[in-house]
């Protein structure tokens, strides 16, 4: 009995390492499937948790009819900007830096164009202030906050779609000219994996740039450090959860393509060999004229 003793010890606790460690891969597999789920409600289903009400609609307007009006300020600011810069452009002529008459001519509308660039960009200011106060009275967890933050992700998504798309063509394009010597499956494989890695090259950047421009759609809704924080997070998971769901898909059609493929390759095999077989056959045992 004393000599089992010790062995049985140190299986037991191996047992319930393993089980420890077993619980643990579980634990994780469920904590990332719960986030996956919820990044996807995120997307596609989730409410505002913030109505808006007629108060706040009335005080969004009554911010925006601020914000027309500086607008409007803004746009005669910028055309007097230009025309300063077009009065000053004029006397730029070949090698007008080295000639002292058109170089002072440039130089004496300088304050013009500075003192116009200081007016437009204050009204940028004020109208983004305006468009701040605008936003922050629908509050960035209502309907239309949400709503923005979705275009964003879809735009952000869009263009790593469209960049994926433009480098798998130029691939695909100088993969196949320089594919002479190679038979129709490797070049079919070639193509693919090249998709493949291109796609998620471009996922991978869709999320990077929604993520980045992320603290500066916050700044619009001037939410408090909390609500932005949470937001950021939710919005970040949300993406990511898309990305992944994306990825999964493209990486179980490419498997899908391989397998039918490499199915496709060995039926064919298997004819040719039969058929060389049925030949090779025929031949012995067909009865030769004496």
């Amino acid at each position: 009995m004393s000599g089992r003793g010790p062995s049985t010890s140190v299986a037991h606790g191996q047992t319930s390492a393993l089980a420890l460690v077993r619980r643990h891969a579980t634990t994780k597999r469920v904590t990332i499937g719960l986030f996956w789920i919820f990044g996807l409600f995120a997307v596609f289903f989730a409410p505002a948790p913030i109505k808006i009400t007629d108060e706040k609609l009335a005080l969004f307007q009554e911010h925006m009819s601020l914000v027309h009006k500086v607008e409007e300020r803004l746009a005669a600011a910028q055309r007097i900007h230009y025309d300063a810069e077009m009065k000053a452009q004029r006397h730029k002529v070949w090698f007008w830096r080295f000639r002292s008459e058109y170089r002072d001519k440039v130089r004496a509308h300088r304050p013009e164009i500075d003192d116009a660039y200081a007016k437009v960009r204050a009204l940028q200011k004020e109208r983004d202030s305006s468009m701040k106060k605008a936003k922050g009275s629908l509050g960035l967890w209502s309907d239309a906050g949400l709503e923005e933050s979705r275009t964003l992700l879809w735009n952000s998504f869009e263009s790593g779609k469209v960049f994926a798309q433009r480098q798998t063509f130029w691939d695909s394009l100088f993969t196949i000219l320089g594919s002479r010597d190679r038979d129709w499956v490797s070049l079919l494989f070639n193509l693919l994996i090249t998709a493949i890695v291109n796609y998620t090259v471009g996922s991978i950047m869709a999320v990077l740039t929604f993520i980045f421009s992320l603290p500066s759609f916050l700044a619009t809704y001037s939410p408090s450090f909390l609500s932005g924080t949470l937001f950021f997070g939710v919005a970040a998971i949300a993406a990511m959860a898309l990305i992944a769901s994306y990825l999964a898909l493209i990486y179980a059609s490419g498997a899908a393509v391989i397998y039918t493929t490499a199915s496709f390759v060995n039926l064919q095999r298997r004819r040719i060999t039969y058929e060389q077989q049925q030949r090779i056959y025929g031949n012995q045992y067909r009865p030769h004229a004496e």
